[in-house]
């Protein structure tokens, strides 16, 4: 491995520990540029749950939601937490397999993407989630000015 190339890995693994650090405190904040769109993620409460919301923009739609054949409907979907269900409760395979037979009784019962959520449950699913899905979004430093 080169210097240059070690040097690099450590600014890439800063960065999301940086962000999983704003958002440990209560109300943090971070703001993220990601393929041209700006995204906040800013933790919030109810006085009973704390979780991290996800603005696109400074913006939501509940169009964004949306999802076709497991995928977001919109651009801006990519950037929420993908919700999955199954049609049915494992407890029903045995009542579905009679029915149905066992091949469609397990798409049944398997979980599938019905539609994508502006929030996540901790600050580690919301930087996993922009880790995987974008890892060459950029750290808005606080202060720092950017274009929409």
């Amino acid at each position: 491995m080169k210097k240059g190339d070690e040097s690099t890995r450590v600014t890439a693994m800063d960065k999301w520990q940086k962000m999983k650090e704003a958002l440990r405190h209560s109300y943090g904040q971070v703001k993220v540029e990601a393929d041209g769109y700006i995204v906040d993620l800013v933790k919030a409460s109810d006085g009973e749950k704390i979780w991290v919301q996800v603005w696109v923009n400074g913006a939501f739609e509940g169009r964004w939601t949306g999802q076709q054949d497991g995928l977001p409907k919109y651009p801006e979907g990519r950037f929420f937490r993908p919700m999955k269900r199954a049609i049915w409760k494992r407890s029903k395979f045995a009542e579905l397999k009679k029915v149905f037979g066992k091949k469609k009784a397990e798409e049944m019962i398997t979980p599938r993407v019905v539609g994508f959520l502006p929030d996540f449950g901790t600050a580690g699913s919301a930087v996993a989630h922009l880790k995987k899905h974008f890892p060459e979004c950029r750290l808005v430093e606080p202060g720092e000015v950017v274009d929409q």
